[in-house]
């Protein structure tokens, strides 16, 4: 499994705008082949923090998913309004079942 966890930071005027193009790129994502789970929130702490966290069945649909124009879209939109450089984290992965003490791929 694929694990992405992303950061970006909003600016006071750009949350609202950041929330509602990130909210209809999770929507999509969540549609394509290979998408287990795909998230965004707000930080409790840090409220302009948006945290997005992915889960893909493998590195293949992680990188179909990167080349979908409404994808790349999204990313340079985000970008755009951002206090800084948004951050991209991509790991290898697998579950562990705690119940059993067993990894699962």
């Amino acid at each position: 499994m694929i694990l992405v966890i992303g950061h970006a930071l909003a600016k006071p005027d750009t949350l609202q705008a950041m929330l509602a193009i990130s909210t209809e790129h999770v929507l999509r994502s969540r549609a394509e082949p290979g998408c287990i789970s795909h998230e965004v929130a707000t930080d409790a702490q840090e409220p302009l923090r948006l945290t997005f966290v992915e889960r893909w069945s493998d590195m293949a649909a992680l990188q179909v998913h990167f080349r979908v124009d409404a994808s790349r879209a999204f990313g340079k939109a985000l970008a755009a309004m951002a206090d800084g450089a948004p951050e991209m984290h991509v790991y290898e992965s697998s579950e562990i079942d705690l119940s059993a003490g067993r990894t699962r791929a």
